[in-house]
């Protein structure tokens, strides 16, 4: 009988025509599109680890039939070069990479399948190159797991030997593999249904440095070279680049990249002097560079060498959960990235801050989706949060039968939300680890068949958009003017802050702050700039004359503006907010609205009579959250870290935002929905659509 349907699959993938996939705007909303028709964005992906990862084998195969039968068409595997480029001078083992794509055409003969492969350099690779491996600045590479029951993945975030991602030679090499890849799949029979590549890399493949979060690459020579290639296209000349950094000491043939103990100095409390710091500012820039060269290299080979029209995408454009390092987070260079025409979709897993992913959380997503949809790309949440469900901890029996009753409403908010913005998703799933699959339940599966079947109907369809009135602000280039390590300042401040601003009950979009050019502001009463602590000239002028305008309030988190690229001071806070204010580094203790007790050095506290006293800090008298009103806007400035979600909620409504909830419920906004999610669920539905011309909302059933 087995080999009767083996036979029948052959026979029809034979007859089947090639897909084809591409996001194209739709109805003025970025659409994926499978042989030029709508597709609802919704994959069920096999993990990377081992007793999970393999499509033919018995769990793995159980799942994707279960999926299949809740109405899933999309699914993603994983494959390395690893796995299928075995030694130097071999061809690829393509019968590999067929036979991972042919497991999961036998569970769902009609499926479109993308394929999750990482380019970073097989062992062997790294064995005969040494030199081209990547160098710590806090110490040497120690041997890492190798080799079963370890994972490709296992030691990634540890001070472990890989291939730099500065290194030309495995670029050169690893995209001759890839050029290869694509080649000779694309027009197997396995192959024709292939609709997609993501491209994986660096640290768990999600383009993070090697050793990141807690080490210090990369001194190597690879990276020494492309950071002075880096220096030269910015500086042209020694005599510039001595100038800028100060330093007669280096020259554009010798200079070095920085060690640890530099990248660790701020001469100005949380933010570094672009005076005296400008050497270690253009090594993270050239860093970020260098990552972002990596991913349009790789996508761009994808696009050209399959054939026909392929959908590619990578995990970046990160702006939550960066653990207070996002100058070396290989993310920063997201404006490039975002108008790269090499790449349709970006994807990340929703925030790692736990009260996030937790019953109640909002599961806040890692990018500004405001920004992905701007640009015509698609964003995936890789829903990877079923270890929540007690059951599958310890008892395999009750997952099979009842599910998990605490976790069900975690699922819906997890699908819906991506679902509700015209986004797309992946479950991700770790369980064949456990011996099942994180969803393998009745109660799990058929929330999944039914939310498919919901969005599935409307998916592709002119929709009436559900327009939020708060816009918040995220900057990338302000991370390289402050501290690179770890505090709670960043990690509860921006975090903590993010998902107390998700439950204020106030529709938000979010968005990247080189984005505020392209977005039409009429909507939003109020912007909140999030961690605007360096802002050019250019873009200061366009806040001035765009955004500072029509009555809207700005809402500036601490240090908001306290540098321009150039320079720190408190005089371009003063221009900025068109606040006075004094400068106050320490002694500050009690607050009674704002709960921070971590703040940024230097902390601005006003001076301004004009400016009203929104709180109280104890002991001083001084205002660290004030308000100001001028003839064509109202300002806010925090003088501390804002926080709290009734803090968030009473800045917005007194704006002039809807609020649509005050218990404290997750809130995001959609096209034309509403989703709200709440500790406990089950048999409630918290989905809702807007109704046009209408201020109430009608739960959707």
């Amino acid at each position: 009988m087995k080999t009767l349907l083996l036979l029948l699959l052959s026979v029809s993938l034979s007859a089947q025509s090639p897909k084809t996939a591409a996001v194209r705007l739709l109805h003025g909303h970025p659409t994926l599109l499978v042989d030029n028709q709508p597709e609802l964005p919704f994959m069920y992906a096999l993990t990377h680890v081992s007793g999970g990862r393999w499509s033919w084998e018995e769990m793995p195969a159980h799942n994707l039939r279960q999926m299949t039968r809740a109405g899933v068409r999309l699914f993603q595997v994983d494959l390395w070069l690893q796995d299928i480029w075995t030694g130097p001078g071999r061809a690829l083992d393509m019968q590999l990479a067929r036979k991972q794509v042919r497991g999961v055409l036998e569970a769902c003969p009609e499926a479109s399948v993308v394929i999750r492969l990482h380019v970073n350099a097989p062992v062997w690779w790294r064995q005969a190159h040494p030199e081209e491996s990547v160098q710590y600045a806090d110490g040497p590479a120690e041997a890492g797991p190798q080799g079963l029951p370890f994972n490709h993945e296992d030691g990634d975030i540890y001070r472990v030997d890989r291939t730099s991602l500065a290194s030309e030679r495995w670029r050169t090499e690893a995209g001759v593999k890839l050029r290869e890849f694509c080649r000779q799949l694309a027009h197997t029979r396995e192959g024709k249904s292939v609709i997609g590549l993501h491209i994986a890399g660096g640290v768990y493949g999600e383009w993070h440095p090697w050793g990141f979060i807690k080490h210090e690459p990369d001194v190597s020579e690879p990276m020494t070279r492309a950071f002075r290639m880096w220096l030269k296209n910015k500086y042209q000349t020694t005599e510039n680049l001595q100038k800028a950094w100060g330093n007669q000491l280096f020259t554009l043939e010798n200079a070095t990249v920085p060690d640890t103990l530099e990248r660790k100095c701020c001469s100005d409390g949380f933010f570094r002097d672009p005076v005296t710091e400008t050497r270690v500012m253009d090594f993270y820039q050239a860093y970020q560079s260098v990552i972002a060269d990596d991913i349009e290299l790789f996508c761009r080979i994808a696009k050209e060498s399959w054939g026909r029209p392929l959908l590619v995408g990578v995990f970046n454009v990160y702006s939550q959960f960066g653990l207070c390092r996002q100058a070396i987070n290989g993310h920063l260079e997201a404006e490039r990235l975002l108008k790269s025409p090499w790449i349709d979709y970006f994807a990340g897993p929703p925030s790692y801050y736990e009260p996030s992913r937790l019953a109640g959380g909002s599961g806040l997503q890692r990018a500004p989706i405001k920004s992905v949809l701007l640009h015509g790309k698609l964003w995936f949440d890789e829903i990877d949060n079923g270890y929540l469900q007690d059951d599958q901890k310890i008892d395999f029996v009750r997952s099979k039968t009842l599910g998990d009753t605490n976790y069900l409403p975690v699922l819906q908010r997890s699908l819906w939300m991506p679902m509700a913005q015209g986004c797309g998703l992946w479950l991700y799933d770790f369980g064949p680890r456990r011996n099942t699959g994180w969803w393998d339940g009745p109660m799990y599966l058929e929330e999944i068949s039914r939310s498919i079947a919901l969005f599935r109907e409307e998916y592709g369809k002119p929709v009436p958009a559900a327009a939020a009135d708060a816009l918040v602000v995220w900057d990338t280039d302000s991370y390289y003017a402050v501290k690179n390590v770890n505090t709670r300042d960043c990690d509860k401040g921006l975090d903590a802050a993010a998902e107390e601003l998700q439950r204020a009950g106030v529709a938000l979009d979010h968005i990247f702050q080189f984005d505020l050019p392209l977005v039409d502001l009429r909507p939003y009463r109020a912007v909140l700039f999030m961690n605007a602590w360096q802002i050019r000239p250019e873009m200061r002028q366009f806040i001035r004359d765009s955004v500072a305008q029509q009555g809207r309030t700005l809402i500036w988190n601490a240090g908001s503006g306290y540098a321009d690229g150039q320079k720190t001071s408190i005089k371009l806070t003063e221009n900025l907010t068109g606040i006075r204010f004094d400068r106050l580094n320490t002694g500050l203790v009690g607050v009674d609205t704002v709960k921070n007790q971590d703040w940024v050095s230097p902390t601005l506290l006003t001076a301004d009579p004009a400016a009203g006293p929104l709180s109280t800090l104890l002991p001083t008298g001084n205002m660290p959250l004030v308000r100001k009103k001028v003839v064509t806007h109202t300002v806010v400035y925090a003088g501390i870290p804002l926080h709290d979600t009734a803090v968030f909620r009473s800045l917005l409504s007194t704006a002039g935002c809807r609020v649509w909830q005050d218990q404290g419920e997750a809130l995001t906004v959609g096209r034309q929905y509403l989703v709200r999610h709440w500790a406990k669920g089950g048999q409630q539905r918290p989905v809702t659509r807007l109704q046009e011309r209408e201020t109430g909302m009608v739960r959707f059933e």
